[in-house]
């Protein structure tokens, strides 16, 4: 069983530079401390190889994912080695400027220990992705 995790924030921001700095990975994984231990593996024809984990205290969730090119101010990828899991951020016009939504899909291999993990993982995950996207808006509001 999948587990989703969906968390949006409305940021002061213009979309067009939200949207920038969304789908820009480099940028992204450089002033978001949730996303640790990044680096780019290599680019590929449909996009870029990177490692990318969700840092959570001493769990990590991630691995190898596979970057698709950004469009409509969208970041999305897909696990190819590690956790099996599925990542959106998106940027849309909002009521104060931008809307950014995180979307996170993720599923732990196995039996019952593995239904276990996700629905506690579940909770991890949502804290996380909530402070992603609190410094994702700081960082847009304020830095920018």
């Amino acid at each position: 069983m999948a587990q989703t995790v969906r968390v949006s924030r409305d940021v002061r921001c213009p979309v067009d530079k939200a949207g920038a700095f969304v789908t820009d990975p480099r940028e992204l994984f450089s002033k978001v401390s949730t996303f640790n231990r990044c680096r780019l593996i290599e680019s590929r024809r449909r996009g870029e190889l990177w490692e990318v984990f969700l840092h959570s205290g001493t769990i990590y969730l991630g691995g190898r994912v596979l970057i698709a090119p950004p469009s409509d101010n969208r970041l999305r990828w897909r696990s190819v080695q590690g956790t099996q899991h599925s990542f959106e951020a998106r940027i849309e016009p909002g009521d104060q400027g931008s809307r950014l939504t995180m979307t996170l899909n993720f599923s732990a291999s196995g039996l019952a220990i593995a239904r276990i993990s996700e629905l506690i993982g579940r909770g991890l995950v949502t804290r996380n992705l909530e402070a992603a996207a609190e410094e994702i808006r700081h960082h847009l509001e304020f830095e920018l």
